[in-house]
């Protein structure tokens, strides 16, 4: 039975990190389901997941998980799925919560920092005694997909737990509004407590014992730097609109080549006048969008080893070394020879993420 008060509907334009999507898609092709079928429509595919500065909308993700649960054997697999979570596809999140002072405060941590742990349900936190609720709710019109999207998201929590704290972590009861599956003893014995089905909400709850216990990688410089890193990136996911994520998306992929605007209107379904509009109404422009992905590569080519210049150069879609020269120097300041003999930090960018941080400054 479902509890009467649910969260409100999540805006189409709310983005999160993508690290449920690979669980999701590797139980996709598991069970032998046609991937490219899962993001037909939308601007984004599975092979936008292997590079590290990929966003979702929480829209685009519920529209990947409907589909895949058209596939009668991915409703039960959620469970399964969740079991193969790893703390590090949780970037500077994973970096917080390893060197968290305690247990309890890494799992407060998923919570307040809810996009950056990719949650597609909305988590909250409660206490009852000495036991903390780990409360999950479908928001408004996806009810459909709790039963998947809990089983998985419990799972992935406890999995990850047990890697954080480097021990058999297991919750003091789960709760589930699902109805008991087939397999109810499976749930039993992955979380390693009591699991009731056909309650009024679901919960996973943790004992103090267990929110006292003292990780074993605890940092407090670590935790501060990673907590500045996931402020700056809630920011980024609230001033940034979706469609700056799909066209930064667009123009990473036909690079090296510079995208027209018209090019990337037409891959996005969209008239070049419609994108140029919404572009405006967020305060963005092409040409910005343009620049900061060929930075985005640059930077990253230059992070990744010793490539020469001018394969960097060609790869950002710069005519020439020189070019790239002249536009690096616009970006940093500096020649990027300085750059690569190790005299300065990598400058910080990631596509829109960059663009965003000379808004908000």
């Amino acid at each position: 039975m479902h509890g009467h008060n649910r969260p409100p509907g999540r805006p189409a334009t709310s983005m999160v990190a993508p690290v449920f999507m690979p669980l999701i898609l590797s139980e996709a092709g598991a069970q032998q389901i046609h991937l490219p079928s899962l993001f037909r429509g939308l601007d984004i595919d599975a092979l936008d997941f292997e590079s590290p500065d990929t966003l979702i909308s929480h829209d685009d993700a519920i529209s990947v998980v409907r589909r895949a649960l058209q596939y009668q054997p991915m409703a039960e697999r959620g469970l399964e799925a969740g079991q193969r979570a790893k703390i590090t596809e949780r970037g500077a999140l994973a970096l917080g919560q390893l060197a968290a002072a305690t247990l309890g405060d890494a799992i407060t941590l998923s919570v307040r920092f809810s996009q950056s742990a990719g949650h597609l349900l909305h988590m909250s936190e409660e206490s009852s005694n000495d036991v903390r609720l780990l409360v999950a709710e479908p928001f408004a019109g996806e009810e459909l997909q709790e039963r998947f999207l809990v089983d998985l998201t419990f799972a992935a929590t406890v999995q990850m737990h047990r890697q954080i704290a480097s021990t058999d972590y297991a919750p003091y009861t789960v709760e589930l509004v699902r109805e008991a599956p087939i397999n109810a003893a499976a749930y039993a014995a992955f979380f390693r407590c009591s699991v009731r089905f056909g309650c009024q909400r679901n919960v996973l709850s943790t004992h103090a014992e267990w929110l006292d216990f003292r990780l074993s990688w605890a940092n407090a410089m670590a935790s501060r730097m990673s907590a500045r890193w996931l402020e700056r990136e809630r920011e980024r996911f609230s001033a940034m609109p979706a469609i700056a994520f799909s066209v930064e998306r667009a123009i990473r992929r036909r690079l090296p080549e510079a995208a027209e605007i018209a090019q990337v209107a037409a891959s996005l379904n969209l008239s070049e006048r419609t994108l140029r509009r919404q572009l405006a109404q967020a305060g963005l422009n092409y040409r910005d969008l343009l620049d900061d992905g060929r930075r985005a590569r640059a930077f990253n080519l230059m992070a990744a080893g010793d490539t020469p210049i001018a394969e960097i150069s060609a790869a950002a879609g710069f005519s020439d070394p020189s070019a790239f020269t002249r536009a690096y120097r616009r970006w940093t300041g500096h020649p990027p020879s300085r750059q690569r003999s190790g005299q300065l930090d990598r400058p910080e960018t990631n596509g829109p993420h960059a663009l965003v941080s000379r808004r908000l400054a």
